[in-house]
């Protein structure tokens, strides 16, 4: 179940003509992201994030929303502002132009061209619904840390909780954008959480059945940050179901909820380091 997140360097540069369609219809645009590959980083783990941060530039370029500047900042955060777009605009189709690795003054540059269709939603007005709390605990602890690391073998537990009654649902997502949907599952009911009440996946009694998440790092690596993703909504909502997607990525996700009305769900973001 671990998912693992890199801390990198980002450099984003996207260019397109004014846009022209309307609100309803895709905008089509053209982006690059790049990212200079770190100690802990391999080329691969390079390249997706740079298709990350091409992504990032899209979303950005067409909805008018601040993803991020060049900076140095961890991938749970870069997920964040996928996630947040989604109330703005969504990527409902992309054409990867370029994926490459170049040398220079003994730095390793990972680039991604994209060509992406883009549609801007109309956002609403959410009041006060919001996801209250999201943490990421040692199993047996109750102690939050505002910036939690674990070493690996750690056994860790999610607790989180919502503003109003909702029904709370968790994900991880890894460095190449691909979801998993951690909560509800099928060893779990699906019920509205109360107001303020924390739900903790997974509890004791799923603990003591043998379902337990263990975080570790990559083979190879010293160190890695990972995320979990908690969406809470106002009706019961069975977040990618179509067994027609294999793989899922944060895209379906962002699709999915480009089609809910945006006062009926909200979403928090959090993220921890995992070291040897």
């Amino acid at each position: 179940m671990t998912k693992q997140f890199w801390a990198v360097l980002l450099t984003v540069l996207c260019w397109c003509s004014p846009a022209s369609a309307s609100h309803d219809e895709p905008i089509k645009v053209e982006a690059e992201g790049s990212i200079i590959l770190g100690d802990d980083s391999t080329v691969g783990q390079a390249k997706a994030a740079a298709l990350n941060n091409a992504r990032r530039a899209a979303l950005e370029k067409t909805t008018g929303v601040e993803v991020r500047g060049s900076s140095t900042v961890y991938n749970f955060q870069l997920i964040d502002d996928l996630v947040v777009t989604a109330t703005k605009g969504i990527i409902v189709k992309e054409n990867v132009l370029k994926s490459s690795c170049v040398v220079k003054d003994e730095q390793i540059t990972c680039a991604a061209r994209i060509e992406a269709w883009v549609a801007p939603l109309h956002a609403e007005r959410r009041g006060n619904f919001g996801v209250g709390k999201v943490m990421v605990l040692r199993a047996g602890r109750s102690d939050p840390s505002p910036n939690p690391v674990f070493h690996s073998g750690d056994e860790i537990v999610i607790k989180a909780s919502a503003n109003p009654d909702a029904y709370l649902n968790i994900f991880s997502v890894d460095q190449n954008g691909a979801i998993s949907k951690l909560y509800p599952n099928e060893f779990c009911a699906y019920e509205r959480t109360s107001a303020g009440k924390d739900i903790v996946f997974p509890d004791e009694e799923q603990r003591k059945s043998g379902l337990r998440m263990k975080v570790r790092t990559p083979k190879g690596v010293k160190k890695a940050v990972e995320s979990v993703l908690v969406i809470a909504t106002k009706e019961k909502t069975n977040f990618l179901a179509d067994s027609k997607v294999e793989n899922p990525a944060i895209t379906d996700l962002m699709r999915e909820l480009s089609e809910m009305d945006p006062s009926l769900w909200a979403e928090k973001t959090v993220g921890y380091e995992v070291r040897e």
